[in-house]
């Protein structure tokens, strides 16, 4: 009589769990993907540097897609503040990071200011005689403030005064507060020689970095033949003329005959206005579940020879940035005379596809309920309510919906044979969010 009612207790549990399991997938030991259509996006904003290795530049940025979270920069020790200060400028990436571990990044560019510029001018006071020690140079800067001086690589001090100068060339350097400088080259002469005098003529380079400018200079008032250098008087030629320069300051030094020098003081090489760089930017957005597969193209006309550059990353001569994912992107084009334009693109978020959208509309009328795979507590907590769970879940819902044979899902039986279709028409066609 025992066995009897054992037996009967077995084969009405056995049928229980079969119509349950036909009723609704069966439970999954696999652990739940925490991060399953979750898309953090990092943004914020960026104080700039006051110029030069000043490090007082700043990155505040906040987070959306979940809560609680936690902020590093370049993979640093984690805050729960999302600013960080005294950054000198440079390139930062700063991870957004939930209490589940699900995460996002952004890359931030802190740029400086541009520096000022420094007017350096100074008097001198010859030395007695060719061999004596006794001239000097008083140097003063202007046009920026916490200055200080040095003279030929020596160490900076507050003073623009140096003393016991021999007959010669000197390099001046002039550095404000946040280390933006500016150098001078000036002349000591001595009593014996003749007061030298250079003139110059200048041609614009074409660009910021083009190296086309020249300078010509001419020397009179000492004994020729004359030579010329451009580097404080390290290196003379006997030629005045100097070629393939960038813009900038140059001071051309002239010695003659009887090793007497002459300065041109600084003359500036300047470059030619830059043309207007015309900067359009296609995107393609990103699928909302990978969020790594976005592009943006960039067409750039006004010039030529152009590059790319992208959040502050190297410039590439490719117009085309591809395995990005949604967001705002800041963008470069220079062209090869340095002459650079601006500008910003937004990654957006792909739409869903008619085929994925075909699957929802399956999944929500047969398991996106409570009970099964929906509600406050889905089974397994796989909720197909949620877009990118069926993105994650592709392969099991095949296997369940369409291959299973009989099918275990849904809980109302085997859907139609169009609707399977449907289900292998996504899946062979990428079985993403966007498809």
């Amino acid at each position: 009589m025992k066995i009897r009612q054992y037996l009967t207790s077995s084969i009405v549990l056995t049928l229980l769990c079969s119509f349950y399991v036909i009723s609704c997938s069966k439970p999954d030991t696999a652990a739940v993907d925490a991060c399953a259509g979750k898309t953090i996006i990092v943004s914020g904003s960026i104080t700039q540097t006051s110029g030069g290795s000043s490090t007082n530049g700043s990155i505040s940025v906040s987070a959306t897609g979940s809560n609680n979270f936690t902020y590093s920069l370049n993979n640093g020790i984690a805050q729960s503040s999302g600013t960080f200060s005294n950054l000198s400028a440079g390139n930062y990436t700063v991870t957004a990071k939930d209490n589940n571990g699900c995460n996002g990044s952004q890359t931030f560019n802190v740029t400086a200011s541009p520096c000022p510029t420094i007017i350096i001018t100074a008097t001198s006071t010859n030395a007695t005689s060719p061999t004596a020690t006794n001239g000097a140079l008083m140097a003063n800067a202007t046009g920026s403030t916490g200055l200080s001086y040095r003279i030929n690589n020596a160490v900076f001090q507050a003073s623009g005064s140096f003393t016991g100068l021999a007959a010669g060339s000197y390099t001046i350097t002039v550095q404000d507060l946040n280390g933006c400088t500016n150098s001078a080259t000036f002349i000591v002469t001595s009593n014996s020689c003749p007061t030298i005098m250079v003139t110059t003529t200048t041609t614009n380079a074409s660009g910021p970095t083009a190296a086309n400018g020249s300078l010509t200079a001419n020397a009179t008032g000492g004994v020729a033949p004359y030579m010329y250098s451009k580097d404080g008087g390290t290196t003379f030629q006997t030629s005045g003329m100097f070629s393939n320069l960038t813009a900038g300051n140059y001071t051309i030094i002239s010695k003659d005959a009887n090793s007497c020098l002459g300065s041109s003081g600084s003359v500036a090489v300047a470059n030619n206005p830059c043309p207007t760089i015309t900067v359009i930017a296609n995107t393609l957005g990103s699928d909302k579940c990978t969020n790594n597969n976005g592009s943006i193209t960039i067409n750039a006309s006004g010039s030529t020879g152009f590059m790319y550059n992208l959040n502050g990353g190297t410039f590439q001569t490719s117009n085309v940035f591809n395995t990005l994912g949604t967001g705002n992107y800041n963008i470069v084009v220079r062209d090869n005379n340095g002459c650079t334009n601006n500008a910003t693109a937004q990654v957006p978020v792909k739409v869903a596809g008619p085929q994925f959208t075909n699957v929802k509309s399956i999944m929500t009328a047969n398991c996106s309920f409570s009970g099964c795979h929906g509600g406050a507590n889905p089974q397994n907590g796989i909720d197909f309510n949620d877009d990118c769970t069926i993105v994650s879940k592709s392969a099991r819902i095949k296997a369940r919906a369409v291959d299973g044979n009989p099918s275990i899902m849904p809980a109302s039986g085997s859907i139609s044979a169009s609707d399977k279709q449907k289900i292998i028409d996504w899946i062979n066609g990428g079985g993403q969010h966007s498809n």
